[in-house]
C-alpha cells in the first residue's frame, strides 16, 4: 500500500492509473486529439467536475501503448518537495534509476532552486529513448507556486520523448497561451466533453442495460448539457425507479441541482443499511472492506450497519456507485470527488457534528492500527480530538526519529497548531531533531529552554532526559563550547541504552568530536576503535562511529590514517547506499589530496562529493565548490576555476544567508591571490569570523585565514601587523580546540607575516614547528600557498638540517608553479616610490648596499629600509629576485 522511502510514506495508491470499466463508452474522436502527444509536450484537459476527463484520459493510455506515470494529486501536495517526491516516483515505477540525480535534490535538507531541481530532470529526461507521458489529475488542487515554476520550466525545454497530460478543473497557471501560439499543447475542454445525443442514448443504454425511449434520451441529453456525472446518475435512477419526471427539472437547471435531484432519486431507493453505509463511509478519503467496517461498526448501539466491508464494496460496483480503484490488488477505493460531495452534504443533513465526530475517531483508530499516521492525525483534527492527535505523534516521533523519516515527522508537528506543541515535551523533542536534521543548530537553544521548563514539571517522562543530554550537548558543541558539550554527551551515554541505536549514534558521533577537542584524542580513538569490532554494531551507528573517528584524526593533523579510514567509509557507505556518507567521504579524500598538493586526485574526488552536494550540508557542498575552483587554478584550468566560482556564486545567491556570502567572497579572494592579484582589504566580509564555530573545522576555506592572506600580500605595516594579531588569535582558539589541522595553515601564513617585518628568527622559529606537523601527514599545500617568502625560509630551515626530505617535497611544489601561478605577481610600478624605483635601477646594475649608498649619497641603513619595502612590495627575499620580478613584471 505505502512505501517508505528516505524519509517519505510514498502512497502508491497515488501513483495507480484508474482502472477503465468493462463497459466505458469508446470516444474515438477524443481518442484521436491525444495522438498528438509525440509532437506536442503537453496535453490539457480541463473542465469542470464530473465531464469524465480522468476516465477518459486512463482510457487513452490504455489504447495507445506508451509507458506512463499517474499521480492523483491532493491538497498535501502544495509543497515542492512531496510534489518532487511523488513526480520521480511515478517515473521510477516505470523506468528505475533514471532519476538518481534529482531523487538525491529532493533528499536533501534543502531543496535546490526550482530552475535546478527543473535541470535535473529535464537532463534526465532527455536519456529517455522511447516516448513516456506523465499524467497530473487534479492538479487544480495545486496553488504551490514553485510547484507550478518546476511545470514551466519543464515545458520550457521539454524533452522530446517526455509528454506531460494535466486534468484539471480550471486553467492552471502555467504559459497555456504562449504554448498554444506555437501550437505547442493540445486542449480538450467542457465542449469537447459533453456527450451528443447518440452518445447519450448508447450511454444510458450501458448502465442501465435495457433500451432507452429516444424522447427520454434527448431529454436528458439537453438538461444535463452532455455532463457524464449528470447522465450517469440519471440512468442509474431510470434504473432503480423506471421512470423519472424529467420535465419537473428547469430546462437549464444548474448542474448540482441536477446531480442531487438524481442523487436523491437513488438513495430513496436503498435500503436504509445500504443508506447508512454510503453516508458513514463519505468520510472517508479513500476506504477499504476492513476500514469501512470499522467506521460501520456491527457492535455499536447506533451508528453501525450489518453488511460487511467487502459485501458493501461489491455492491458499490455492481450498482455502478461511481467507485474508483486505487490500486491494481483491488483492494483501496474512493468514490468519485462530486458523489462523495453529495454523500457529505447528506450525511450533515441526517447526522449531528458529535455523529459524525464518532464516525471519524473510528477512521483515526483504523489508520493508526495500521500504521498510517498522518491520516490519523487528520482524522483525530477532523473529530475536534486534538489531544488524541497530539498522542498519536507522541506515540509515533520515535520510530519516526529511529528510521530517520523526518519529513513525515515535520509533517505530523504541522497538522498541529504551534501553541499545542509548545505545551508537550514530546512534540518539543521532535521539533529539536527536525531542526538537527535541516542543521538549524541556532534554533535548538530557544526549544531546549521550553523543554527543560517542561521537563521539571512532569516527572513521569524521565525517560526523556537522555534525549535531553544529548541536544544540551550538540547545542553546546556548535557554539564551541566543547567542555560543556562532553559534559551533557557523557551523561546522554549513561542514560541512553544500547536498544536505541539512533540515539546512541548522534551520541558517539559528536562525544568523539568534542572528547578530542578537548584534549581526550587517545581515550576517544581507543572507545571508538573498540565499538567498531561489534560484530552486531548497526548500521546507523557504525557508520557515523567511522565519520567521528575520520574527524579525530583529520583535526589532528594525522592525514595517512584519516585517508585510511575516509575510504572504508566511502566504502561502507556505497554498500548501505547512504549519499550523504558517500558525499562526505569524497569530501574529505578530496581535502586530504588538496593539502598534499595532489590537485588531479583532489579534483577527482571533490566532483564527486560536488555532484552530491544538495544533500550534505550546505557548508560542505559550499567548500566543494570553492574547493574546485581553487583547484583548478593550481592546476593552470582558469576556465574550470571560473565555472566553479560561477557555480558557488548562484548557489550562495540562492541561499540568502549572509555567511555563505562571506565564504564565497573569501573564496574569490583566494582565487585572486593565486591568480597574483591582491583584493581590496576594506569590507571583504560582513562580519568578525573569530567570534564562530566554524573554525571548529578541517573546512578548505576559512574566512580569518584568508583575510589574513590578502593583509599579507597587501604588505604595509598596518596590514602586516594587523595579519599577526588576526592569526595570533585563531591560532589560540585551533590550539586550545586541539586543532592540529587548522594550526599546520595558519603557522606557515605567520611566518610570512613575521618575515616580511623584517623577523627572521621569529618566522624560521614559527615555521619549524609547522614543519614539525605538517610533515607526518605529508601537507604540502599550506606552505605553497603561504607565499615565496615561506619557501626562502624552507631552504634556511633546510641548511640547519630540519626535515630536509619533507621540506625538499614542498620545494618540489614551489619549483612546478608556473608563471601565470605564482602567487601575488602584482604590477607595482605606481606603487614604488622614486628611491625604490632608483635602488631597483642600481640592484640590476649589481651594485652592493655601500655603492648604492654612495650613489644616492644616502647612508647604508637608508638603502637597507629602502630594500626591506622593495623586497615586500615584490614580494621577494633577496636582491636576485628582486630584479628578476621587477624584469618579469616589465618595471625594468
Amino acid at each position: 500500500m505505502s512505501e517508505i522511502l528516505s524519509g517519505y510514506t510514498v502512497n502508491q495508491a497515488k501513483l495507480y492509473r484508474p482502472r477503465v470499466v468493462a463497459d466505458y463508452l469508446h470516444r474515438q474522436q477524443l481518442l484521436d486529439r491525444f495522438e498528438e502527444h509525440n509532437k506536442k509536450p503537453l496535453t490539457l484537459v480541463s473542465a469542470p467536475a464530473g465531464y469524465g476527463k480522468s476516465m477518459l484520459v486512463s482510457h487513452w493510455l490504455k489504447t495507445c501503448n506508451v509507458p506512463c506515470g499517474w499521480i492523483s494529486l491532493d491538497e498535501n501536495d502544495n509543497d515542492l518537495r512531496m510534489f518532487a517526491v511523488y513526480f520521480i516516483a511515478a517515473i521510477e515505477g516505470v523506468l528505475p534509476g533514471i532519476c538518481r540525480k534529482s531523487q538525491i535534490m529532493i533528499n536533501s535538507q534543502e531543496l535546490p532552486k526550482v530552475e535546478d531541481l527543473a535541470s535535473a530532470l529535464r537532463n534526465e529526461l532527455e536519456q529517455l529513448e522511447q516516448p513516456f507521458i506523465m499524467v497530473l489529475d487534479d492538479y487544480h488542487l495545486v496553488n504551490e507556486t514553485m510547484v507550478h515554476d518546476l511545470l514551466t520550466e519543464l515545458l520550457k525545454h521539454s524533452s522530446r520523448f517526455f509528454h506531460l497530460v494535466i486534468i484539471c478543473r480550471h486553467d492552471p497557471p502555467l504559459p497555456i497561451y504562449k504554448l498554444r501560439a506555437k501550437n505547442l499543447v493540445t486542449e480538450i475542454r467542457t465542449n469537447d466533453l459533453r456527450f451528443n445525443e447518440s452518445e447519450t442514448i448508447e450511454l444510458l443504454k450501458l448502465v442501465t442495460g435495457k433500451q432507452i425511449d429516444l424522447h427520454i434520451a434527448a431529454t436528458l441529453a439537453e438538461k444535463t448539457e452532455g455532463w457524464v456525472t449528470g447522465l450517469c446518475l440519471a440512468a442509474i435512477s431510470l434504473r432503480l425507479t423506471g421512470y423519472t419526471e424529467l420535465l419537473s427539472l428547469k430546462q437549464h437547471a444548474d448542474t448540482q441541482l441536477i446531480a442531487e435531484y438524481f442523487f436523491n432519486e437513488i438513495l430513496a431507493k436503498q435500503p436504509s443499511q445500504i443508506t447508512q453505509y454510503l453516508l458513514f463511509s463519505s468520510i472517508l478519503n479513500r476506504f477499504c472492506a476492513s476500514l469501512c467496517e470499522v467506521v460501520c461498526d456491527q457492535e455499536a448501539e447506533v451508528l453501525s450497519c450489518e453488511h460487511s466491508g467487502w459485501e458493501y464494496i461489491a455492491w458499490l460496483k455492481k450498482e455502478n456507485m461511481f467507485l474508483i480503484p486505487l490500486d491494481i490488488e483491488n483492494h483501496w477505493f474512493r468514490f468519485h470527488h462530486l458523489f462523495r460531495n453529495l454523500l457529505l452534504n447528506q450525511l450533515k443533513r441526517h447526522y449531528s457534528t458529535e455523529d459524525i465526530n464518532v464516525l471519524h475517531a473510528r477512521a483515526s483508530a483504523w489508520f493508526a492500527d495500521n500504521g498510517m499516521i498522518e491520516e490519523a492525525i487528520r482524522h483525530n483534527l477532523a473529530a475536534g480530538d486534538v489531544s488524541g492527535a497530539v498522542q498519536l505523534v507522541i506515540q509515533n516521533r520515535q520510530a519516526a526519529v529511529n528510521t530517520e523519516r523526518w519529513f513525515e515527522l515535520k509533517k505530523w508537528l504541522s497538522l498541529l497548531p504551534d501553541d499545542i506543541v509548545q505545551q508537550h515535551l514530546e512534540l518539543l523533542l521532535a521539533q529539536v531533531w527536525i531542526h538537527i536534521y535541516h542543521y538549524n543548530y541556532g534554533l535548538i537553544p530557544a526549544n531546549l529552554d521550553r523543554i527543560e521548563y517542561l521537563f521539571k514539571s512532569q516527572p513521569h517522562l524521565q525517560s526523556a532526559s537522555g534525549e535531553i543530554s544529548l541536544f544540551k550537548g550538540i547545542a553546546f558543541f556548535f557554539q564551541g563550547d566543547c567542555a560543556r558539550s562532553l559534559k551533557y554527551l557523557e551523561d546522554a551515554k549513561g542514560q541512553i541504552s544500547e536498544a536505541q541505536h539512533f540515539l546512541r549514534a548522534g551520541v558517539e558521533q559528536f562525544w568523539g568530536m568534542a572528547g578530542h577537542m578537548q584534549g581526550q584524542k587517545e581515550r576517544v580513538i581507543d572507545e571508538l576503535t573498540d565499538l567498531l569490532q561489534n560484530q552486531s554494531l548497526k548500521n546507523v551507528r557504525k557508520i557515523r562511529v567511522m565519520a567521528s573517528l575520520v574527524t579525530v584524526h583529520m583535526l589532528s593533523g594525522d592525514l595517512t590514517v584519516a585517508f585510511s579510514l575516509s575510504q572504508q567509509l566511502k566504502n561502507f557507505a556505497i554498500s548501505i547506499n547512504s549519499n550523504y556518507y558517500i558525499a562526505s567521504s569524497s569530501y574529505i579524500l578530496g581535502r586530504i589530496h588538496f593539502c598534499r598538493n595532489e590537485m588531479d586526485k583532489a579534483i577527482g574526488h571533490l566532483s564527486q562529493a560536488a555532484e552530491l552536494g544538495h544533500i550534505v550540508i550546505r557548508r560542505l557542498y559550499i567548500d566543494c565548490l570553492g574547493g574546485l575552483a581553487l583547484a583548478y587554478q593550481a592546476k593552470g584550468h582558469a576556465d574550470n576555476a571560473t565555472a566553479s566560482m560561477k557555480r558557488l556564486d548562484k548557489l550562495v545567491q540562492s541561499l540568502k544567508n549572509s555567511d555563505f556570502l562571506d565564504i564565497a567572497h573569501s573564496f574569490e579572494a583566494r582565487l585572486s591571490l593565486m591568480k597574483g592579484k591582491v583584493p581590496s582589504t576594506q569590507g571583504l566580509f560582513s562580519r568578525n569570523w573569530r567570534s564562530r564555530t566554524y573554525n571548529m573545522f578541517f573546512w578548505l576555506e576559512s574566512p580569518d585565514i584568508t583575510q589574513c592572506r590578502v593583509f599579507i600580500a597587501a604588505g604595509s605595516e598596518r596590514d602586516l601587523q594587523e595579519a599577526e594579531n588576526m592569526l595570533k588569535e585563531i591560532l589560540r582558539l585551533s590550539q586550545a580546540q586541539h586543532n592540529t589541522f587548522q594550526t599546520i595553515f595558519i603557522l606557515p601564513l605567520l611566518a610570512s607575516a613575521y618575515e616580511k617585518q623584517g623577523r627572521t628568527e621569529e618566522a624560521l622559529t614559527v615555521l619549524e614547528e609547522a614543519v614539525a606537523l605538517a610533515a607526518p601527514g605529508a601537507f604540502i599545500r599550506p606552505f605553497v600557498e603561504a607565499g615565496p617568502a615561506t619557501a626562502g625560509l624552507l631552504k634556511l630551515l633546510a641548511e640547519k638540517n630540519i626535515a630536509v626530505d619533507f621540506i625538499g617535497h614542498i620545494m618540489e611544489a614551489f619549483s612546478s608553479l608556473t608563471d601565470d601561478m605564482s602567487p601575488i605577481d602584482i604590477t607595482l610600478e605606481g606603487q614604488l616610490t622614486n628611491r625604490e624605483y632608483d635602488i631597483l635601477t642600481l640592484l640590476a646594475e649589481r651594485l652592493q648596499t655601500k655603492e648604492i649608498s654612495e650613489k644616492l649619497f644616502i647612508s647604508t641603513h637608508t638603502v637597507n629600509t629602502h630594500l626591506k619595502s622593495l623586497y615586500r612590495k615584490l614580494n621577494v627575499n633577496n636582491r636576485r629576485q628582486a630584479v628578476a620580478r621587477a624584469k618579469n613584471l616589465k618595471i625594468l
